[in-house]
């Protein structure tokens, strides 16, 4: 469904939505600018990338957490969506796995649900 076709109401939501993640998107960059060692903070940017449809970005961003905080187990879950979405089911199971190691199973539970474990 195009713009022009939602009602009135959903498309003020929309563009609400969009403004406010763009302004939360500026303002993690900036801490991030000032703390770019902080691992959260490019993880909470990914999952702000994630809202606004850029897949890519997210997944940029969740790697450099993940590469300074490994076991970062909301990290590992996101990324494995992220690679469900792009059909690499080998490194979406690698990042499910490991994040169930550190308690969050959600995803590997998911996999084996949908018979991609």
């Amino acid at each position: 469904m195009g713009d022009e076709q939602k009602p009135f109401f959903r498309r003020v939501m929309d563009d609400m939505l969009d403004q406010e993640t763009a302004k939360h998107i500026s303002e993690q960059e900036a801490a991030l600018e000032a703390h770019p060692e902080w691992a959260e903070g490019h993880y909470h940017l990914a999952q702000l990338y994630r809202v606004q449809q850029r897949p890519q970005d997210a997944k940029r961003e969740l790697l450099t957490a993940l590469e300074m905080k490994p076991l970062l187990a909301d990290a590992h879950l996101a990324l494995g969506e992220i690679y469900i979405s792009e059909g690499d089911l080998d490194k979406a199971r690698e990042h499910a796995q490991i994040a169930a190691q550190l308690g969050s199973g959600r995803l590997l539970d998911q996999l084996g649900r949908y018979n991609f474990s």
